[in-house]
């Protein structure tokens, strides 16, 4: 039982290695908070989508 939860585990934490269209970095798409594709298109790793200011729009209106 223990083993099946262990599979379910590594299906849901699969990595995706993109490289960052901004700033060229490798980071693992699923793992990497704030990352994203910018305009569907485009990786962005959670670091330049920060520093760029994308996604903050939900912190502002809570401010």
């Amino acid at each position: 039982m223990a083993d099946n939860d262990n599979n379910s585990n590594d299906e849901k934490k699969e990595e995706k290695i993109e490289v960052c269209y901004t700033c060229g970095k490798e980071f693992d798409m699923n793992s990497d908070e704030g990352a994203h594709y910018h305009y569907g298109e485009y990786p962005m790793c959670g670091y330049c989508s920060n520093f760029y200011g994308f996604y903050k729009e939900d912190l502002m209106d809570k401010e």
